[in-house]
């Protein structure tokens, strides 16, 4: 009988150890700590083209020939225009026309300045190679791959474009088309 109490009370003494250490064991997982307040400020992404700001801008082609004569088949329109980010992170973007216009080809150029563009008819084009060109019977879109242009846009930065548009010798004389260039600005 002796034997069973000396050994219950082993095993009352493993079982309070086991216990007891497990308990500490538990005082090592847990921690707290304090932190100041603060303010945080999400980032934004915002494209400006032309007048027209947001993740999406459009530009009217009619712009082109704003202030100059009337374009007619043979001739050529060309002008400037400044791509902005004016959102607080770099972003990517595109240019995309989807307005069908057979007898129109659209030449873009990525100029130093809106003084590399002359603006008018029948100017001279840049002197740099053409980004994009190609006829507007089809949807265009610049670039083409990868879907958006190689360098991102850093905030505040601009990059101008030159946008020359030609009008074919079949267009039909005294017409009047309209068509809009969409943009589309993404985080990097």
């Amino acid at each position: 009988m002796r034997k069973k109490v000396w050994g219950a009370i082993a095993v009352a003494v493993a079982a309070v150890a086991v216990f007891a250490s497990s308990q500490q064991s538990l005082a090592l997982w847990s921690d707290s700590a304090s932190a100041n307040g603060g303010t945080a400020t999400a980032a934004s992404v915002n494209l400006t083209v032309g007048t027209s700001t947001g993740t999406s801008a459009a530009y009217p082609l009619s712009t082109l020939t704003t202030g100059t004569t009337l374009v007619v088949p043979g001739n050529t329109v060309q002008a400037p225009l400044t791509v902005k980010n004016s959102g607080t992170d770099p972003l990517q973007w595109r240019m995309q026309a989807t307005t069908l216009l057979t007898e129109f080809t659209l030449t873009t150029y990525g100029v130093a300045n809106e003084g590399a563009c002359p603006a008018g008819v029948n100017t001279a084009a840049p002197a740099v190679a053409s980004l994009m060109s190609g006829s507007m019977n089809a949807s265009l879109q610049y670039p083409v791959s990868p879907a958006y242009m190689p360098s991102p846009l850093a905030s505040n930065a601009t990059y101008v474009l030159c946008l020359r548009l030609t009008v074919g010798t079949q267009s039909v004389s005294g017409a009047t088309n309209t068509a809009t260039l969409t943009f589309q600005a993404g985080p990097v």
